[in-house]
């Protein structure tokens, strides 16, 4: 059931090296655990934004989510974060703007340390 507002769900993983099976497989909990834990079906989904960190080279985030999910939704990755110093290395953010009821980010593994005043817990 749509409503009338859109949402905004964030969610974040951070990768131990760039190895394309690793980005795949971490891509694919993630949103698998954004959408469960919203209960989103893909019809409620409006577009995803993906923001990678530049030394994230080995895969394409975002072709996981046309492979596993949907093609039929709008994808765009051309987003980098600021090049900050200290910032988390590895780490890919996503964005799903929606229709569903529910918005708990979800942030995994070491992005938990990111946004500790909305973290929803999750299993390691």
């Amino acid at each position: 059931m749509q409503q009338d507002r859109i949402k905004a769900l964030r969610g974040a993983v951070n990768f131990s090296k760039d190895d394309a099976e690793e980005i795949g497989a971490k891509t694919e909990e993630l949103i698998g655990e954004l959408l469960s834990q919203n209960d989103l079906n893909i019809s409620d989904i409006v577009c995803v934004i993906f923001s990678l960190t530049k030394d994230i080279t080995a895969a394409y985030p975002a072709k996981t989510f046309r492979e596993k999910f949907s093609s039929d939704v709008s994808l765009f990755s051309c987003v980098e974060p600021a090049d900050i110093k200290e910032s988390m290395p590895l780490t890919l953010r996503i964005m799903i703007l929606h229709y569903g009821k529910s918005n708990k980010p979800i942030y995994l593994y070491e992005t938990k340390n990111l946004r500790k005043d909305i973290f929803y817990e999750h299993r390691d």
